[in-house]
């Protein structure tokens, strides 16, 4: 192919990219991803900004499907791009690093994670991003960090902030309703019971209404739901939800993705608590 054709092939398939995107489809959404890294690399360059971009947009995809390593790999030479380029101080350079942290906390590499979303927030503080999506990001993100060290209260005030932050602007009603649904969790672990089911009945309705019942962020939602039901002692409507949640996930990210042998461990545990009620 020429230059003139691999450029009109790269708007083809970042057409398509986002069309995956926008359907929850991220298993293909990455095989999109890998081709228009190699792509991009062979027309503008390996330090070119573009190829800087999808290094960045692939390690981040990447951790869904459990291709960790891969992951790392691409983040790592988008971050040493970066800091080659333009240093370690930039908003290019923090959200990098935020993709990192979100594959170690996927790995549970917890230490590394960490260091890197207060590194993070750091950087988007000193570019005066307080009030920005991108900051309501990193809070998002580190609260579910918070979460899975059972640090509910921390995790709060975060995913909080980042509703602040999100409820003011239409754009950003999906992000709004998965923080939503974030809060789901921590707002039960602390007792807040009325809150947690106002959040999940809001985060449950807005991703419907705008991504439909087939995409990986409505899963998330109904494994909530299912979590609910099984804390309430309901273990039969607690499997039927961890069922349709493993489902949609599964087609979204794939049988090697944390968040689908997540489910597949729930619903063992849910169908031990069934045979022993009977």
């Amino acid at each position: 192919m020429t230059i003139s054709e691999k450029k009109n092939k790269i708007s083809e398939l970042t057409e398509q990219r986002n069309s995956y995107m926008n359907q929850g489809k991220t298993l293909e959404e990455v095989e999109i991803l890998r081709e228009l890294a190699k792509l991009n690399e062979e027309v503008y360059g390996i330090e070119s900004d573009e190829n800087i971009k999808i290094l960045n947009e692939l390690g981040g995809t990447l951790k869904y499907i459990g291709a960790f390593d891969e992951a790392v790999s691409a983040l790592s030479k988008a971050q040493k791009l970066i800091s080659n380029h333009y240093g370690t101080e930039n908003v290019a350079y923090a959200t990098c690093s935020l993709n990192l942290a979100e594959v170690y906390r996927f790995m549970k590499k917890y230490d590394e994670a960490e260091k890197l979303y207060k590194d993070t927030m750091c950087i988007y503080e000193k570019n005066n991003l307080q009030n920005d999506y991108l900051y309501a990001g990193v809070c998002n993100n580190l609260g579910l960090f918070y979460q899975e060290l059972s640090k509910y209260e921390e995790a709060i005030i975060l995913h909080e902030k980042s509703l602040m932050i999100l409820k003011n602007d239409n754009k950003y009603k999906l992000q709004y309703a998965t923080t939503l649904s974030n809060l789901v969790i921590p707002y039960m672990k602390i007792r807040k019971n009325d809150l947690s089911e106002k959040s999940l009945k809001k985060s449950l309705e807005l991703i419907e209404n705008e991504v439909g019942k087939s995409h990986g962020l409505y899963s998330a939602s109904l494994n909530n739901l299912a979590i609910c039901y099984y804390n309430e002692g309901d273990f039969e409507k607690a499997l039927k939800f961890f069922e349709e949640s493993a489902e949609i996930c599964k087609n979204s990210f794939g049988e090697n993705s944390n968040s689908y042998k997540n489910l597949i461990s729930n619903i063992e545990i849910v169908k031990e608590k069934i045979v022993k009620k009977l």
